[in-house]
């Protein structure tokens, strides 16, 4: 039987019901000193994006982690898990006004700016509350390693490209008096496995912002090197070596004497996604044209990665360990649509009306990007299992849900 944090998970899902989130505390607290053993230079920001728990959060913020937000709605959240504002950094193209002012008034570390317009709208808001803000250029560098995702080398909404951004900011930053550019950031990839990949990047960026910062003259005081590091997903992958990663990171800053006063990384995934298993059941098996389906009560409407990814996550039988898998299933879901697959051709033991599956790495990604009101089924609860304790730590949603906010 499948265990989180010591707790068996089909009594966690007799307990709270399914479908069901269900994160164990220790999994993140572990991931985060991972990090802080093997990247001691480097302070670690977590990026809320992967997973707006406030629970998880709040274990992340006690641990001394930072928080990257990428809207007004995380910065709320951010404040309630205890982050205080100077480890707070603001992300992500399209910020309005009203969410600038917002982080602004807040005193947040630091804006990763992503267009001119938006150091324009930065420099208007700080004139008008006189107030000092701190950016650093976000750059879309002219290559990036191969990965799941690719975030530069190409044309992109995202920064500045490298080789356009002096052109664009060598007359403008002089003119700036409430805006303070001081670092670079730039993110190259997500979902990296390889270190090696990720020290090419890491080079890449301690280049790029050493030339930047002298090309257009500003004092290089942060560095926000992304994140990107990959958690396996297949079988066949191995884990993100930290060790190896750790070791070349500190050769590349000792033989580049890059002495910035401070080096981030931003991270999501690697934090959280081990810590997370979504639980749901079987409701009914058929055949059709010689493949097997099984129905789920958990879908693609609260568990989308799967579909929006086109992969299949880690998954078994959480009540049949011990039995061999045998047989081709297509593990759909309850949603009115032909895509509402939570895994496709993946071979697993027999199945029957009520097992229980387990979908792993499910701790990011999960929750927070799902289309949650999609068909007006209810919103699944969320579950912490802390110190071999389960706790609920989101309720589950309710039919009139789809009503919320309506004004007909």
């Amino acid at each position: 039987m499948l265990k989180v944090g010591g707790i068996e998970a089909e009594a966690l899902a007799e307990q709270f019901g399914t479908p069901l989130y269900v994160y164990d505390a220790e999994v993140v607290r572990g991931q985060y000193q991972k990090l802080k053993e093997h990247l001691p230079q480097f302070e670690i920001y977590y990026s809320l994006k992967a997973n707006g728990s406030l629970a998880l959060a709040r274990i992340l913020a006690a641990q001394g982690a930072g928080a990257e937000i990428a809207s007004s709605g995380e910065l709320v959240l951010a404040q309630a898990a205890g982050f205080p504002p100077e480890k707070i950094i603001f992300a992500g193209p399209g910020k309005n006004l009203p969410e600038l002012e917002a982080a602004v008034q807040a005193g947040i570390l630091c804006f990763n700016a992503e267009s001119t317009r938006e150091l324009e709208r930065l420099e208007e808001i700080g004139s008008r509350l006189n107030k000092k803000i701190i950016c650093a250029l976000r750059i879309n560098t002219l290559e990036g390693a191969e990965a799941q995702e690719q975030m530069v080398g190409g044309p992109s909404k995202f920064g500045w490209d490298q080789e356009r951004v002096v052109a664009e900011l060598k007359d403008l930053l002089p003119r700036l008096e409430q805006v303070e550019v001081r670092g670079i950031h730039i993110y190259t990839a997500s979902g990296v496995l390889d270190p090696d990949a990720l020290l090419a990047n890491a080079r890449r960026t301690v280049e790029v912002a050493k030339t930047l910062s002298e090309e257009l003259n500003f004092p290089l005081e942060l560095v926000n090197f992304g994140g990107g590091f990959g958690v396996p997903y297949f079988s066949h992958e191995e884990p993100l070596d930290l060790e190896f990663l750790g070791r070349g990171l500190e050769r590349l800053l000792a033989e580049k004497k890059f002495a910035v006063p401070r080096l981030l990384y931003e991270l999501g995934r690697f934090l959280v996604a081990p810590a997370g298993f979504f639980l749901t059941r079987i409701i009914d098996i058929k055949q059709s044209r010689g493949q097997n389906f099984a129905i789920t009560d958990g879908g693609m409407n609260q568990f989308l990665r799967p579909v929006f990814m086109d992969l299949n996550h880690p998954t078994v039988v959480a009540n049949k360990l011990d039995r061999s898998p045998d047989t081709i299933y297509q593990l759909g879901g309850p949603c009115c649509t032909p895509i509402d697959f939570l895994a496709r051709d993946l071979k697993l033991p027999q199945l029957e009306v009520g097992d229980l599956i387990a979908i792993g790495n499910a701790g990011a990604y999960g929750f927070s990007m799902s289309m949650l009101y999609f068909l007006g089924h209810k919103l699944p609860a969320e579950v912490l299992v802390d110190g071999g304790e389960a706790r609920l730590v989101r309720l589950r949603g309710e039919d009139g849900d789809c009503l919320v906010n309506q004004l007909a």
